[in-house]
């Protein structure tokens, strides 16, 4: 059996780091706010509570997955993508569907509220590992990449009736595994033309997806109605400056930023630690997803490859929308910024995506208990466009 590495070390460097600044994040955005509040029953701390109890099961979670031999997902790769399906439908039955400042995206499950969507994520995501990686790199022809795509088709269309923005990350992250899987380059123009167009569609059937758009390009137009999150957002960021008015000294959270916890948060950082601090936090997204990316070109089992190139595009693909909605860079989606936003089924699902991640970097090669005759070093036909470092005896070829 081949010897197993240890956890990619700085992987897990940087996702502690990502984590502690984002609890701390959460109770600076939220404190002021959480001690004014009914529900809360003016307990401060009850926010970054909720949010360190959510980390806890997630740290755990990412450690439990870190021992899975990560091959063993692939037989499972149909259910989780009944699960996921099921989970988003569940948010449109009456009674079990929960609303929140007018969006439907949570169920309630033994008293704790869940967001479908962000099991979803990982479940779509080796459910397209598992069929992709079945084509062995070969995708010939549109019809073989649409039969692909549908069950992701099926997964979004519930997304995007909860959530945009959520819709758009998962969206980009199926158009990447499929374009590492093999897919032509004109098949990739034809799946993005027609993704635009659905989004097109989507948009313009919701009249707040349209002011969205509207606002996107002059926000200060209507900076108390539909613009008021954006312009507030630019304001706090402008305040910041080079350095940042100093860290728990902004003003924005204090009644003035609307999702101060959530969906802006990034605005709070920019105003307390400046651009500095911005750029900081968006280095070390940008350095996670590119050893996410070594990962998947150190993994010569393409099941493997598939679900770390996924997940490090899921996951830096979501704090680059975060980031550019806060900077008005693109329209306004509910996107959270991964590990920093509040939000306790996204942090423990994307703790225990590491936690796959992990595992997969400790297997670079599959072990002799792993028979799938679709890993890299077996197959005989095209290979995918992250391929990695291949050492291997056998003279490689391209699609004949």
């Amino acid at each position: 059996m081949n010897k197993k590495n240890t956890p990619d070390l700085v992987l897990f460097t940087l996702m502690v780091v990502l984590l502690v600044v984002g609890l701390f994040m959460v109770f600076d955005a939220s404190y002021a706010r959480a001690g004014q509040l009914k529900y809360t029953n003016g307990d401060s701390f009850y926010f970054f509570k909720r949010q360190a109890f959510f980390a806890v099961i997630g740290v755990a979670g990412m450690f439990a997955a870190m021992q899975i031999r990560y091959w063993k997902l692939k037989k499972w790769a149909l259910v989780l993508l009944g699960c996921a399906i099921f989970g988003l439908g569940l948010v449109f039955v009456p009674g079990l569907g929960v609303n929140v400042n007018g969006a439907t995206r949570w169920i309630v499950v033994c008293g704790v509220q869940l967001q479908p969507s962000e099991i979803a994520k990982i479940c779509l995501i080796v459910y397209l590992a598992a069929a992709l990686s079945a084509k062995r790199g070969d995708i010939r022809n549109l019809r073989e990449l649409a039969l692909l795509a549908i069950p992701a088709g099926i997964v979004i269309f519930l997304i995007v009736k909860e959530d945009m923005g959520t819709a758009i990350a998962v969206t980009l992250t199926t158009l990447i595994m499929i374009y590492m899987a093999g897919a032509k380059t004109k098949h990739m123009a034809a799946a993005v033309g027609i993704c635009f167009i659905i989004g097109v569609i989507f948009i313009a059937r919701e009249s707040y997806r349209v002011d969205r758009l509207t606002v996107f390009l002059d926000p200060f137009k209507d900076a108390q109605g539909n613009g008021y999150q954006v312009c507030h957002s630019l304001i706090a960021l402008g305040s910041g400056g080079p350095l940042g008015v100093g860290i728990c000294e902004g003003r924005a959270k204090l009644f003035y930023l609307p999702a101060e916890r959530t969906d802006f948060i990034f605005a709070v950082l920019g105003e307390e630690a400046g651009l500095i601090g911005t750029m900081i936090l968006a280095a070390l997204f940008l350095s996670f997803a590119a050893r996410g990316f070594f990962v998947a070109l150190q993994t010569k089992d393409m099941f493997g490859k598939l679900i770390a190139g996924g997940i490090s595009a899921l996951i830096g693909g979501q704090a680059l929308i975060n980031m550019g909605v806060v900077t008005s860079s693109i329209p306004a989606t509910g996107v959270p910024l991964p590990f920093i936003s509040y939000g306790g089924t996204s942090l423990a699902i994307n703790l225990f995506s590491v936690g796959i991640l992990l595992a997969i970097s400790k297997y670079p090669k599959p072990t002799e208990d792993y028979s799938d005759e679709y890993s890299i070093d077996r197959r005989r036909n095209r290979r995918p466009r992250v391929s990695g470092n291949m050492h291997s005896s056998r003279p490689s070829s391209r699609l004949r």
